[in-house]
């Protein structure tokens, strides 16, 4: 396996560990907590970070050729991620944080599966990415693929942070305190940056 994607998978699985520990401790209460400015609640978040990677793996998958199974949620055409996400989170309402966490797994491991048969070529070659395109109201810009990698391996703890929004007293936490602080984000584009709400 290339170097530079065993990286990638060691962080997406550490953001990861501490998302599910994260995620189980959350009560009905906080779960159902609004985000300020956001029309989603603590649970929808978790919802979106279990769903995401379905989305993920199917685009991966056949630049590495293989074959992820489609998202549950059909892929809009034309494609919007918050149309997409907004469907993804909907489905979920009903769904405990364990059934999400279970669901998360299985897509993870295809998109890991994916992500594990890239090379240089892969990670070196320039896309367009538009993020959070209606939030943010930015066109889509040219970035390395790499480098959107390691902003998909830090998604966890990017909205995390937006619960704690929500959760405040949650942030001295010894666990989630070394956990935010020990975030990277020398390795993300300003591109990606930029497009991320």
């Amino acid at each position: 396996m290339n170097i530079r994607v065993r990286l990638v998978i060691d962080e997406l699985a550490r953001h990861r560990s501490q998302f599910e520990a994260f995620a189980r401790s959350l009560s009905a209460e906080e779960l159902a907590t609004p985000i300020p400015g956001s029309h989603w609640m603590v649970r929808d978040y978790v919802a979106h970070l279990c769903t995401i990677d379905a989305l993920i793996a199917a685009g991966f998958s056949p630049q590495v050729g293989l074959e992820a199974p489609p998202p549950e949620v059909a892929v809009p055409r034309p494609f919007d991620i918050d149309d997409w996400n907004g469907l993804a989170v909907q489905g979920r309402k009903d769904a405990s944080v364990e059934e999400l966490l279970e669901e998360a797994g299985k897509h993870r491991a295809n998109m890991v599966a994916a992500i594990e048969r890239m090379t240089d070529e892969h990670l070196d070659r320039e896309i367009m990415y538009g993020g959070d395109r209606k939030a943010t109201g930015l066109p889509p810009t040219r970035v390395r693929f790499g480098g959107l990698l390691w902003g998909i391996a830090i998604h966890e703890p990017t909205h995390t942070r937006d619960i704690l929004r929500a959760l405040p007293h949650r942030r001295a936490e010894p666990a989630i305190a070394e956990w935010m602080a020990s975030v990277n984000h020398s390795l993300i584009p300003q591109g990606v940056r930029e497009q991320r709400v």
